[in-house]
């Protein structure tokens, strides 16, 4: 893991929108590695990123929000601490109550589109399980992400859609930077084909049984790694 901020992929962020320097910063966590503790100095990062400190400080705002990263007293913001093993267990609790909900409403208003949408990022997620390099799991576990994020948004409440967010950071980052490796691919994509099935065939109970089911899964096979 990296222990100091560098931007090495895509150049330096030149824009002053909140939302760029605040994707920008998530990669730095989530792709780069940060360690726990690394301090993210507006100052700095605005210099190296030729970029107002304004959207850093806004986006540094919205990141403490997740969780993802403190603000410390006189020091400023720094890396947040790796979910202990009770906390991703807390974590997969929440989404067990939030994400079948949203599998079986985003199926009742929208079960094509979802459907369309889930299948380009399963064939993503599975291209990635294959062709991944080494260990490097960046590009199946975004395109696992983003499959879980087309149903949150279909479902249609902004608030539940918000709250996923932050929860599938963190499941990203857990799961890359906890020490333990990802072997669970196929069994993952043969869940997430069940989700895609029921909303193939347009079944909102099914649709919230095989979340549910693939949940559970992920939760159990963390416990036991």
């Amino acid at each position: 893991m990296g222990g100091t901020v560098r931007r090495t992929v895509g150049g330096p962020v030149r824009t002053a929108l909140m939302d760029e320097a605040y994707e920008a910063l998530l990669s730095l966590i989530l792709d780069e590695g940060l360690a726990p503790g690394t301090p993210l100095r507006i100052d700095t990062i605005a210099r190296e990123w030729d970029v107002s400190a304004t959207p850093l400080r806004e986006a540094l705002a919205k990141l403490e929000h997740t969780g993802l990263v403190r603000r410390v007293p006189l020091k400023g913001y720094t890396v947040a601490p790796m979910l202990t093993d009770e906390e991703f267990s807390q974590l997969m609790a929440a989404r067990l109550l939030i994400e079948p909900y949203n599998a079986r409403h985003a199926c009742e208003r929208d079960a094509a589109g979802t459907t369309q949408s889930l299948q380009e990022w399963h064939a993503r997620m599975t291209q990635a399980a294959v062709q991944r390099d080494n260990d490097d799991f960046r590009a199946y576990l975004q395109a696992d992400s983003a499959f879980h994020d087309v149903i949150a948004k279909k479902c249609g409440n902004r608030f539940l859609c918000d709250a996923i967010d932050p929860l599938g950071a963190h499941v990203q980052r857990f799961r890359r930077f906890h020490g333990t490796r990802v072997t669970d691919t196929e069994i993952a994509l043969a869940e997430h084909q069940a989700i895609l099935d029921a909303f193939d065939v347009g079944d909102p109970e099914q649709c919230e049984t095989a979340m549910r089911a693939h949940l559970q899964g992920v939760a159990d096979r963390a416990a036991r790694s």
